[in-house]
């Protein structure tokens, strides 16, 4: 078998003669000159071995200059290079496992938001669906609602009841002279408390206790500017310092009318879905919107067409009811129109 061959050719074999011994070959055995002197033999034998030593060189380069591994091998700058390719190449695995780590807990935190938000919808969903729990919702804030104004009439009553005190009686005066507004303040404190109670049986809340609380505002606006006034002079500075207190009393007022007018009918409706009933529960809803469809319809609130049939949409804008609660309603009001009017 032929010799294995590197680049197209076959390597030579290295001689196995040292270089010295392959040099003393070269020289001629016999080899005489004329003239031959002991220093001149000697360099002559020199020169030849320095030639052999560079031709066994020569070879033992030429065996191995083409082997790969000469041509794999790394030297220290590209080991430095591929070491700082590696480096990198870990930062940014870190730093992806980082991302996604990250997002992982990202995402764990929306999905838990997320649940909880979806919870509230539904418990929100079973409040309105459920007439019993609505009606406990709007319970407790009307009653929250209720309890600011009754306060801010009390902080302006200790207020006033100063102011008056000094007006009426001066600053030396008696300390009865502190019970005048409170005396009259009480009254409006009951007013309210009347119209509360009327709202909460859904009952009419009676237009005698407008008159009065509009009455008894007045009278305690008066007390406060009137007799300081006199005694002490109206500059505006003063004037308006003690008109603010029996303002904010008047705005109480209001505000507490404003809550019985939003909730009472809130009340009487949620009231009417409650009453006990034999009826299914889509039925009992149903005949309760018809009747609400029909008192709207008669007030004028509702638009009818001219075959008697109500607006669906203006039945579900008015009472705040989906699509399906809404044509149920305008059918069932059209069903009784042509029961009660053949024509």
């Amino acid at each position: 078998m032929s010799a294995p061959t590197s680049n197209g050719h076959r390597p030579t074999q290295p001689s196995t003669l040292s270089a010295e011994q392959w040099g003393s070959e070269l020289i001629p055995s016999g080899a005489t000159r004329e003239d031959d002197p002991a220093e001149e033999g000697v360099a002559d034998t020199d020169e030849v071995r320095a030639l052999a030593r560079q031709v066994h060189q020569a070879r033992g380069l030429a065996a191995l200059q083409d082997d790969p591994a000469l041509h794999e091998a790394l030297s220290e700058r590209e080991r430095r290079a591929d070491r700082k390719v590696t480096e990198r190449i870990r930062s940014a695995r870190r730093a992806e496992r980082r991302r996604t780590a990250l997002a992982e807990v990202a995402g764990t935190r929306r999905d838990r938001q997320e649940a909880r938000w979806i919870d509230r919808a539904r418990t929100s969903k079973e409040r309105l669906l459920n007439p019993n729990r609505r009606l406990a919702a709007t319970y407790r804030r009307y009653v929250a609602l209720s309890c600011v104004p009754p306060t801010l009439i009390g902080f302006g009553v200790v207020f006033m009841s100063a102011t008056v005190h000094d007006g009426v009686v001066g600053m030396d005066g008696p300390w009865v002279g502190y019970l005048i507004e409170p005396m009259a303040s009480v009254l409006l404190v009951v007013s309210l408390l009347i119209g509360f109670t009327a709202v909460q049986n859904s009952r009419q809340v009676p237009r005698g206790l407008y008159f009065l609380d509009g009455g008894l505002a007045l009278a305690s606006l008066v007390l406060t500017v009137v007799p300081w006034g006199l005694r002490y002079g109206f500059d505006a500075g003063s004037t308006i310092a003690h008109t603010l207190p029996s303002l904010l009393i008047v705005a109480a007022v209001v505000v507490q009318h404003l809550l019985h007018s939003v909730f009472r009918p809130i009340f009487a409706e949620l009231y009417e879905e409650l009453q006990p009933s034999r009826l299914t529960d889509q039925t009992s809803d149903t005949v309760v919107l018809y009747e609400r469809t029909r008192r709207a319809i008669d007030d004028q609130e509702i638009p009818v067409s001219a075959s008697g049939a109500p607006s669906r949409e203006a039945i579900r804008k008015r009472f705040g009811v989906g699509k399906v609660r809404s044509q149920l309603a305008g059918d069932a009001y059209e069903l009784v129109q042509r029961t009660l009017d053949p024509r």
